[in-house]
């Protein structure tokens, strides 16, 4: 029963499911145990990197409109940065195919090494309060956010009511009523990319 899921694990998840477990034409198993393990991937993963970020922003009373124009230095900053791009054109390039799911796959990827590997390795710069980790994860956040809303609609807008609409009174007052990210070739490296993932 659709009803079930939604009550229990929500509309997010049970779309996700649907883009994720298999091609559109090919038979997809549905159950509550199958969109329940979709909801502790994807999702949680990204509930958690938001989380993590609010709770240090919070307590060191980050502001990130005073800091739109600061350039990272730091070379995980530079990586996850150069992901997020190389991230934003290839899933516009893929829905544009209407390749829903391997966007939503790729979308997923991104956040699993956002978590298990950008956050886990720079805590202790938010632990210090180091203003260039607070402004790459504040920008990854709402960037990804973005990009997900298509799939994942009412977390995404909860997510960027606190991260933008709450805090910039000139910004859209929803989610879905904001521009596609733009894709900044200059702040991609391919071969950073590539060094990286022979680290990990």
């Amino acid at each position: 029963d659709p009803m079930v899921l939604l009550d229990q694990v929500g509309a997010d998840a049970t779309r996700w499911h649907f883009y994720t477990c298999s091609a559109p034409w090919l038979p997809t198993r549905l159950g509550l145990n199958n969109v329940q393990e979709t909801q502790r991937g994807f999702l949680s993963t990204l509930w958690n990197v938001y989380s993590f970020y609010v709770l240090y922003a919070e307590i060191d009373q980050f502001n990130p409109l005073e800091y739109k124009d600061y350039k990272v230095t730091n070379i995980m900053d530079k990586w996850i940065i150069s992901k997020l791009n190389t991230l934003v054109k290839e899933v516009d390039e893929k829905l544009d195919k209407y390749d829903i799911t391997s966007a939503a796959l790729q979308i997923e990827s991104f956040t699993d090494e956002l978590s298990n590997w950008y956050v886990r390795r720079n805590r202790e710069r938010f632990w210090s309060q180091e203003l260039g980790a607070y402004v790459t994860l504040y920008k990854v956040l709402v960037t990804l956010s973005k990009i997900s809303a298509p799939f994942v609609p009412f977390m995404t807008e909860e997510i960027y009511q606190n991260l933008v609409a709450g805090l910039d009174k000139t910004a859209p007052e929803s989610i879905h009523l904001c521009s596609w990210p733009e894709y900044d070739a200059t702040a991609v490296d391919t071969k950073l990319e590539q060094e990286m993932d022979l680290a990990y």
